[in-house]
């Protein structure tokens, strides 16, 4: 029985369980929507009344919504009418007070401007009335035994289930439902939301949240408008205990928008939507067979620590080494205790390698009522967090390998089993949420799914980086007036909330900065650069020179002030700096993007950090543990060993600066080097105040003198 307690599932009763359905568009062709609609709600034993509006040769029928006894609020409207005919026939059930509406005809805002003016006339012929669709596939909602759409997955075989599964698209979203009844899993309520004229995913999926069918919440998406709309559903399902998977799309590398800053350049939709699923706790995935993977595993989820040891036991060498491989981003593979290996070989069962992964030979099978004191053995161990067990076929004895998987959701700690090649139809019969897989990345993508423990390391290094921030940069957090904020306008100031920079030397003249390297007793070699708002990009336009020895600093640093000058760069200031040898190379900058707010992106520095193809990871701010971790392992991924505390304090520092300044809309800090003694230095940074796409004529203001 659906839960109309309050908010949407108040709002969305006729939907998902209305007493009377009122069909506009049936006629007697049996390949018709209205035909094909009204046989599959025949076929689910929909116990509500069904009216059919001005049909042919039909009964029963109405000539007219207004003629209907007693229209209200649980009366539903389904519309498999061409798309003007569908807007008069909504705006009249509107006006006569309906519950809500499905719209399945195309030809809307999918078509082109003349589709976009038809769907603006629709949203204004519903009203307050919710319409689902148009251009969708419409619902599904098993606990009314309501099957309202036209998809012949409907025809299936397919079992009752946990799942709510909410799509934008009606085919994909049916594709998605296939593959789960595969693996034997079911929904209770299915939803194909179009072109989302009046009624979005968000709206419907928080409905569905409070209903007690509901166990699991599984999304399509190519895109969310409300992205506030999103937090709030997804923050009520974490409240309610219901995992969140998305496959979302439109994964474009291109940038979203031109812009001064390099940070605003690399912040496309994937790495930002990412960032925001970490934080909200939801599941994202990237194709199909992983979102099935991932509901699978969710539907008992189990959780890691931040950085768990996986026990291997496997009937295959090479299997073992390719779940070393496979699952070693995921899961550490700790060598076994002496003891544990003791316990091990107790067993009497003849083991082919027992340190980890435990490798039981191709003869496993006549020991197959031996293997669960094997697995207990490693669950016990003090460095395993998690487990798994490989085996294949097992068409001979299937009912050794179900006492497996019963005696594995015993362990005292998480533990599937990856049964390869299983025999035709395994997966079907067992129950949802088995522990069970049939591939190496599938189970990968199970861990990937599982929730994890907060990481204390993460914890501490953040907790101490802000409080070093707040102590060391209190008086020193002025930011210069002017929209574009070059290196001299922030260094002292990232500085002082923890991010230092390399030494600089100042002048606005050749002489002066060749003067001051020779008064600081630089030896080189050195960077020279060019300090002017209007020149953002320094190295398009040749105002950066890398590797000057003593020899030419003058040279350089005149023909640099000569280019200066040429490009109108009226109040230059030239910087001298050393040119650190570096181990690696990161580019970290900060922005506050118009939908998803503050956020942190760290990819490879230099001119890497852009490029469309390149390896980004985003954060929202402020940062919180579980970012943190994210951040340390990509760091990682990218060759970067820095320690945790050291880039801990680098990300405060962007962090704090972007959040202490509202009016500060982009930051960069690219590129950031790790040097010889393991420290952080910035040796770039630019600032921006504003969104615009185009470089600002700032005044010419005096730049800041930065001694060594």
């Amino acid at each position: 029985m659906w839960q109309a307690g309050s908010g949407q599932a108040k709002r969305l009763k006729a939907l998902f369980a209305p007493r009377r359905i009122v069909l506009a568009g049936l006629s007697t062709r049996p390949d018709s929507w209205g035909r094909l609609a009204l046989n599959q709600l025949r076929g689910a034993g929909f116990p509500g009344e069904i009216v059919a509006l001005r049909p042919r040769q039909l009964d029963p029928t109405v000539p007219s919504i207004s003629q209907l006894d007693d229209v209200g609020a649980t009366d539903l409207l389904v519309v498999a009418l061409p798309a003007e005919p569908a807007v008069e026939v909504v705006a009249e059930a509107a006006s006569a007070g309906m519950g809500a509406a499905v719209v399945f005809a195309s030809g809307f805002a999918e078509a082109g401007p003349e589709g976009t003016e038809r769907q603006s006339r629709l949203v204004r012929a519903a009203g307050s009335m919710p319409v689902l669709g148009p251009n969708c596939l419409g619902l599904v909602a098993a606990p009314s035994r309501m099957a309202l759409s036209t998809s012949v997955f409907l025809d299936r075989p397919r079992p009752p289930g946990p799942v709510a599964l909410v799509s934008q698209s009606g085919a994909l979203g049916f594709v998605l439902a296939d593959r789960l009844r595969r693996l034997g899993i079911g929904f209770s309520y299915f939803v194909s939301t179009g072109n989302e004229a009046c009624l979005d995913a968000t709206e419907v999926a928080e409905a569905l949240l409070e209903q007690d069918e509901v166990a699991l919440l599984g999304l399509y998406l190519e895109g969310i408008r409300d992205i506030e709309g999103f937090r709030r559903t997804t923050e009520a399902a974490r409240l309610a205990g219901i995992p969140v998977v998305a496959l979302s799309v439109g994964r474009s590398p291109a940038a979203a928008r031109a812009t001064l800053s390099h940070t605003a350049a690399a912040a496309t939709e994937p790495e930002l939507w990412t960032a925001l699923c970490r934080r909200l706790e939801v599941v994202t995935v990237s194709d199909e067979e992983a979102f099935a993977d991932a509901v699978a595993g969710l539907l008992r989820p189990r959780r890691l620590p931040a950085h768990p040891g996986l026990g291997v036991l496997t009937m295959s060498g090479g299997a073992g080494a390719l779940i070393a491989d496979r699952l070693g981003p995921l899961a550490s593979i700790p060598a076994l205790t002496p003891h544990t290996r003791e316990r091990l070989r107790d067993t009497g069962v003849p083991l082919a390698g027992d340190t980890n992964p435990v490798d039981l030979t191709g003869m496993f099978f006549h020991h197959l009522d031996r293997i669960p004191e094997l697995a207990e053995a490693m669950a016990a161990d003090p460095g395993v967090d998690a487990l798994t067990l490989y085996v294949t076929f097992g068409d001979r004895f299937p009912e050794a390998y179900h006492r497996l998987l019963e005696r594995l959701a015993t362990l005292p700690v998480p533990a599937w089993m990856i049964w390869a090649a299983a025999p035709e139809g395994t997966r079907e019969r067992l129950p949802p949420g088995a522990p069970v897989v049939d591939s190496i990345p599938a189970l990968a993508r199970v861990l990937a799914a599982q929730p994890r423990e907060p990481w204390p390391p993460a914890s501490a290094a953040l907790n101490d980086a802000r409080r070093h921030a707040t102590a060391s940069s209190r008086g020193h957090s002025t930011l210069p007036s002017g929209p574009v904020l070059t290196e001299l306008d922030l260094a002292p100031v990232l500085a002082s909330f923890g991010l230092p920079f390399v030494p600089q030397l100042t002048s606005d003249s050749a002489e002066g900065v060749v003067a001051a390297v020779e008064r600081a007793g630089w030896r080189g070699p050195l960077v020279l650069k060019v300090d002017h708002p209007e020149a953002p990009h320094r190295t398009r336009r040749g105002l950066i020179a890398l590797g000057v020895d003593l020899s030419n600093t003058e040279q350089t640093a005149v023909i640099l002030a000569a280019r200066a000058q040429r490009q109108g760069l009226s109040g230059f200031r030239l910087v001298a700096e050393p040119q650190v040898p570096a181990r690696s190379l990161l580019g970290l900058g900060a922005l506050r993007h118009e939908r998803f707010g503050p956020v942190l992106l760290l990819g490879r520095g230099g001119q890497h950090f852009e490029e469309p193809e390149a390896s980004r990871t985003a954060a929202c701010l402020p940062l919180d543990p579980t970012d943190l971790a994210a951040l340390v392992d990509a760091a990682e991924r990218l060759g970067c060993d820095v320690e945790l505390r050291t880039l801990a304090g680098v990300l405060v520092a962007v962090e704090q600066l972007l959040l202490a300044h509202e009016d500060l809309a982009e930051l960069d800090c690219n590129p950031i080097v790790l040097d010889d003694q393991g420290r952080l230095l910035a040796v770039d940074a630019l600032g921006v105040r504003h969104a615009s796409t185009q470089a600002p004529q700032s005044p010419n203001l005096p730049r800041p003198t930065i001694r060594a």
